[in-house]
């Protein structure tokens, strides 16, 4: 009986890919948004910095009696390394097997990692802090908060750092992030006690403006010249294509190639928290 292979996910595509281009491009393992002070240029030769910023910034936040840490999503393992690196016990969840492989090839012996999505995976051990570093978007809330409950240790911790939708804003037009509104009401639902909201909203934006700018100075003329050279070459099945996928190409020509990713469309319509409960 053979088996079927399982579809590999648009979500994991778009982080390994984001994982070259930032390693090759930026000098950096991190694959979130940075924290840009008024005293940092917002140029691409400072986004490390400012993606060092946010660490710092979960790192500060940890709570004086934290040893044992789980990192749900890990990225490549970065922020794994620095939290090893304070001397925290590290477990990982890792839904892309790409990057999974990336976290143990980078702290082989030193971190476990569970393969596969948080809701799901089965998590023997319990920790003092579960940690969502721009993951908590991509969770379905009300499994990842029943997951947590399970998985962390009498007065335990859950620590989100990441971008949420304003309802209140009207449909907005970048996308990712769950309804802050609505997040809030079913956090509320479960037993948290929130012990502190950062709001670094206006902090987060400029990384928003150097999506925009990489999309408009680099990704949109590189992909018009692959494009003129697939016209010019396969015609019908570009056509095909064309109408094929003409629900997608309309899709990413609005939220990409529109010039709305600036820093005021960001501020308008998401909101950037760092937040923090006791379990």
């Amino acid at each position: 009986m053979s088996l079927r292979k399982e579809k590999i996910r648009s979500k994991d595509t778009g982080l390994e890919l984001g994982l070259l281009i930032a390693q090759y491009f930026f000098d950096t393992e991190h694959l979130h948004y940075g924290i840009w002070p008024k005293d940092l240029d917002v140029k691409p030769i400072n986004i490390k910095k400012a993606q060092e910023n946010h660490s710092q910034f979960i790192l500060d936040t940890i709570p004086e009696n934290v040893k044992s840490i789980l990192d749900v999503g890990g990225g490549s393992g970065g922020l794994a390394q620095k939290l090893t690196n304070q001397n925290y016990q590290v477990d990982c969840v890792s839904p892309s097997e790409y990057l999974a492989d990336e976290i143990e090839k980078k702290l082989a012996g030193k971190v476990n990692v569970y393969h596969g999505k948080f809701e799901d995976v089965s998590i023997p051990k319990k920790y003092d802090l579960v940690l969502f570093s721009e993951s908590f978007q991509y969770m379905r809330i009300r499994h990842a908060l029943k997951k947590v409950l399970q998985v962390t240790k009498p007065n335990g911790h859950m620590l989100i750092f990441d971008y949420f939708t304003l309802e209140s804003a009207g449909k907005s037009p970048i996308g990712g992030g769950h309804k802050w509104e609505t997040s809030q009401k079913i956090i509320s639902e479960f037993p948290f006690e929130l012990i502190s909201d950062q709001d670094l909203s206006k902090e987060a934006a400029p990384t928003q403006a150097l999506l925009g700018q990489f999309a408009d100075q680099v990704a949109d003329p590189g992909r018009k010249i692959l494009g003129e050279y697939l016209e010019s070459h396969y015609p019908k099945l570009m056509k095909f294509l064309k109408w094929k996928l003409s629900n997608k190409i309309e899709k990413i020509e609005k939220e990409y190639f529109s010039g709305i990713q600036s820093v005021e469309t960001f501020i308008k319509h998401k909101t950037y928290r760092l937040l923090l409960y006791r379990t």
